[in-house]
């Protein structure tokens, strides 16, 4: 049996719901954890790339040393372009 939904206090409900859905992302984005909504970096100049480990932290790594973090982070432009940290190569996101 379908339940009944008062639309304007479900609504409501769900806003609340969405809005700590997005809290909680950004404050896992802050403290280093996955980063949703975008694939992970790679430098084709210098191979500085991103990774995510097992429990979700998110790292910038070289090649030579995969899942150590090196504590560098690339920077993102206002075109949709990122520069990466070490050789200020820039790095473009194909959109999905």
């Amino acid at each position: 049996m379908a339940k009944k939904f008062d639309s304007d206090h479900d609504l409501h409900h769900l806003r609340d719901l969405a809005g700590q859905v997005e809290s909680y992302r950004l404050q896992a984005e802050k403290l280093g954890r996955l980063q949703a909504g975008r694939p992970l970096l790679e430098c084709l100049s210098c191979g500085l790339r991103e990774d995510e480990l097992a429990d979700l932290t998110f790292v910038v790594c070289t090649m030579d040393e995969p899942g150590i973090d090196t504590g560098l982070r690339f920077a993102e432009g206002e075109d949709g372009t990122w520069m990466c940290p070490a050789c200020q190569g820039l790095v473009q996101i194909a959109p999905t």
